[in-house]
């Protein structure tokens, strides 16, 4: 039997996704998520790594239904607190461990200071290699804790999105900022199709 590898999660994803993301198939998904196991062979010649930032390198554009990308965490680097707003976040650690912070915005008719609260984080937990995770219409910040290791991350988002919005820890003030990727590797063939 062949080992269940990412170009195979790859042909799997655009199988049952190939109409969009249904609640019907939300599962299904996270199973597919789950069955691959992480293997660096897969993924190790699509890493980019920086000092300043996490970075994004989009896999596979999923016929304009999902983006499949693999983001790259140095050590101690994280999101800012974010959402993303109307679409699923499916994220499967691929090496290290990555910690999920979990926020909501305050009240601001009970804010003591006319400049905004600060965001309320109402739950947190981390996940080791092979953890998936599903965000939905959550406000969160995801890191790699670490100062030593570096974590690596798989992302699926369906629907993709090229905004999404942060807030400021301190006043819980929005903004809308654009999203863009580091690399792109879907115009590359993956197995037997091409991922565009």
């Amino acid at each position: 039997m062949s080992r269940y590898d990412l170009n195979s999660l790859q042909s799997d994803l655009r199988k049952e996704l190939g109409n969009g993301l249904t609640e019907e198939n939300v599962k299904l998904v996270k199973d597919l998520m789950s069955r691959y196991k992480s293997d660096p062979r897969d993924w190790k010649d699509k890493e980019k790594w920086s000092d300043v930032k996490y970075t994004r390198t989009l896999l596979d554009k999923g016929n304009g239904h999902y983006n499949l990308m693999i983001l790259c965490w140095n050590v101690g680097q994280e999101s800012p607190i974010h959402n993303h707003p109307n679409s699923h976040c499916f994220m499967k650690t691929l090496e290290g461990v990555v910690h999920e912070e979990l926020y909501k915005k305050p009240d601001m008719t009970s804010c003591q200071c006319s400049c905004g609260c600060k965001m309320e984080k109402i739950d947190d937990r981390d996940y080791a290699i092979d953890n998936v995770a599903l965000i939905t219409d959550g406000v969160h910040r995801v890191g790699n804790r670490s100062h030593v290791d570096k974590a690596v991350t798989l992302h699926l988002y369906s629907p993709p999105f090229t905004t999404c919005h942060k807030y400021d820890d301190n006043t819980s003030k929005e903004m809308e900022v654009p999203m863009g990727f580091d690399q792109d590797f879907s115009g590359r063939c993956c197995g037997t199709s091409c991922c565009s």
